[in-house]
């Protein structure tokens, strides 16, 4: 994006009248001919007022309610099921739509080892965690100046090291952060300063997996991609790694392929999972109820055809799905083209496809939306280059900003130099 009279018929009298009514008649007719033609400009303007307020309500999305979209999806028997042929409308939608209060934003410590890459973040009350991957290892923040604390473990095959890492969490109450890198068969512990704990062993091998421990209890939930000849999907353990409970992955079972992926929705004792498969195939968002033992299924989507990628994800208010055409790009290589998104209401089932906007910063375009909207929180890791040249876009769109936005924006984007670190957007989600 870059960064867009009436002419009157002369009037002829041919009354035969004395001129002097002549010309009063004339005069009348003009007179009234002018307030014809100015009736006919209010209700010109009235109409196109009308049509601009249509379509801006239809197209940015800000003053749609959700009451207003369709129905898209019915539940059955609990599982809620999306009827694609139902998404027919794309409309605009603000962050603001999604999350509670203002988006706040951290400038992160510049100084040479605090700098790090575009990889996902989480956060807790204080601190802000940075995913490690070769050759930069995990990194914690604090959330409130950005400062620099310590890396988390180190990039290596030795002892509390790792090669990349596939989900993390903080447990601030405890002074813990557990890593769990990729294949791997143990989760990682440190302290809130670096230091490196004893690791938490785990039942089977993971090579891509979601967890969520719980420290006083000493367990843990892990999910996995159930290749080949797994065991178990998702389960329960404890520290020591003696199994409690655990779901054998049946038709759930992969082709081992790293193309695949695991989307996990971890909130307080709520464990949801997705596992997207590089071979289309009818995919679930499931929760494992770990007291009973049992997969319960959420969310699924109904397709005429089984030709496309797609995602599910969620957050408290809504589940998000994500769909996009194969393209064969090599003779065993495969991309994705014409990615859409769209959300649905967990309570009402309206939804619709969506293009997010970031309306804290003059409405910059927020990219593969799913994968910040999974969760409790938002949290968007920036390049300040990037950023920059967003912000950029953004004040020479010729968007109708606000002045306080565009004072903002060009504050913001003049704050940036070539030597600073990433830029951290948070908050919290709406409930």
């Amino acid at each position: 994006m870059k960064k867009r009279s009436l002419k009157q018929n002369p009037l002829k009298a041919t009354f035969s009248l004395s001129q002097k009514s002549q010309d009063v008649a004339c005069f009348g007719y003009v007179l009234a001919r002018k307030r014809l033609n100015f009736i006919r400009i209010v209700i010109v303007s009235l109409l196109m007022l009308y049509v601009s307020i249509f379509t801006d309500c239809s197209q940015t999305g800000s003053p749609r309610k959700i009451g207003d979209l369709p129905t898209v999806a019915t539940n059955v028997n609990g599982l809620i099921v999306c009827d694609k042929s139902l998404l027919n409308e794309t409309i605009t939608i603000p962050l603001s739509f999604f999350i509670e209060g203002e988006l706040q934003i951290v400038k992160l410590d510049d100084s040479d080892e605090a700098l790090v890459k575009n990889n996902a973040a989480i956060i807790s009350d204080n601190y802000i965690l940075i995913q490690g991957e070769m050759p930069t290892p995990c990194k914690l923040f604090d959330k409130n100046t950005g400062t620099f604390i310590s890396n988390i473990g180190s990039i290596g095959q030795g002892p509390n090291e790792y090669r990349a890492i596939y989900d993390q969490q903080i447990d601030e109450l405890n002074n813990r952060i557990y890593l769990l890198p990729w294949n791997e068969n143990k989760i990682l512990v440190y302290d809130l300063k670096g230091k490196a704990l004893e690791p938490i062993p785990l039942c089977h091998s993971v090579p891509k997996g979601g967890f969520n421990v719980d420290t006083k209890a000493e367990t843990v939930t892990v999910a996995t991609l159930p290749f080949g000849n797994a065991q178990a999907v998702v389960w329960k353990q404890s520290f020591n790694g003696t199994m409690l409970n655990y779901i054998h992955p049946e038709h759930l079972v992969l082709q081992p392929d790293f193309s695949n992926e695991l989307i996990v929705y971890k909130e307080d004792d709520i464990f949801d999972f997705f596992i997207f498969s590089i071979a289309s195939r009818a995919d679930t968002l499931y929760r494992y109820d770990c007291t009973a033992n049992k997969l319960i299924p959420l969310f699924t989507c109904h397709f005429e055809e089984l030709k496309s990628f797609h995602f599910f994800a969620e957050s408290s208010k809504f589940y998000f799905g994500d769909i996009s055409e194969h393209k064969q790009v090599g003779p065993n290589m495969t991309s994705s083209q014409n990615r859409r998104t769209y959300f649905i209401d967990k309570q009402t089932l309206k939804g619709t496809y969506f293009i997010l906007e970031n309306d804290f910063l003059g409405g910059i375009e927020i990219e593969k939306p799913i994968f910040v909207l999974n969760g409790e929180n938002f949290v968007y890791n920036a390049d300040p280059g990037d950023l920059r040249d967003n912000l950029e876009k953004q004040l020479n769109s010729g968007k109708n900003l606000t002045p306080e936005m565009r004072k903002k924006l060009t504050k913001l984007k003049d704050s940036i130099t070539d030597n600073d670190n990433n830029y951290i957007f948070y908050a919290k989600y709406k409930k």
